[in-house]
């Protein structure tokens, strides 16, 4: 009797377990300096690395950020804050949300963003603040993408959006700000039907816009010198 309560003991020991991995795993770092290396890898689903709240934060120069998230529902809120910083994240897996800040709170100098996704209904919010390159890449269905870039440098912002094969998709590139020499520059590039694509862009002289949609059922707007 005391083995058979023992072993009912271990199996029930064993479920919560297996429930306790089934959870989503959730990450919060905080790292100050220059030149550091910092990767996230995640597999499964709902996971987090920050939250709606609070931030996951890498700041410093010269930094790089690695993001690997494979699964469903899985969450990406990451500041970053400096020059020379690069943001790779990448993506597999269905109702997603990436929201990645750079300079939010001081500069971003000669930085980039990319965000590769593959998946539906995903999210991805990009907000700087500097001279940035923002790159996204969705192979997919239902996403949106939201970038807002705001440049005080000489130089404009410059924004890459390229979906393929997919519909449903909604774009809105925001860049505002300074662009004297080199001006805001968004390229869009869409395969597929019922896509929505916004830019708005507005500086000192320069606004630069390419856009190429492919399918039925789009609707492109454009604006220049908007603030």
């Amino acid at each position: 009797m005391k083995l058979l309560t023992r072993m009912i003991a271990f199996l029930s020991f064993l479920i919560m377990f297996q429930y306790a991995n089934a959870a989503g795993n959730s990450v919060y770092v905080d790292q100050i300096g220059s030149g550091t290396t910092v990767n996230f890898t995640q597999t499964g689903n709902s996971n987090t690395i920050g939250n709606a709240t609070t931030k996951a934060k890498v700041d410093g120069n010269n930094n790089t950020v690695t993001v690997d998230q494979i699964g469903n529902s899985n969450v990406t809120a990451l500041s970053v804050t400096g020059s020379g910083v690069t943001v790779q994240s990448t993506v597999t897996g269905n109702t997603n949300d990436v929201n990645i800040s750079c300079g939010a709170s001081g500069s971003c100098t000669a930085s980039s963003i990319t965000n590769t996704i593959t998946g539906d209904g995903n999210t991805v919010i990009q907000s700087t603040e500097g001279l940035m390159t923002s790159v996204v890449t969705i192979t997919s269905n239902n996403n949106s993408v939201d970038i807002q870039n705001d440049s005080t440098s000489v130089s404009g912002s410059k924004s890459n959006v390229n979906i393929s094969s997919g519909g449903g998709n909604d774009v809105v590139i925001r860049q505002t700000g300074a662009a004297g020499t080199n001006g805001h520059e968004a390229n869009a590039t869409i395969v597929g039907a019922t896509n929505t694509v916004e830019i708005k862009q507005g500086g000192s002289v320069d606004s630069k816009v390419v856009s190429t949609i492919t399918g039925s059922g789009n609707t492109l707007t454009v604006k220049s010198n908007h603030q």
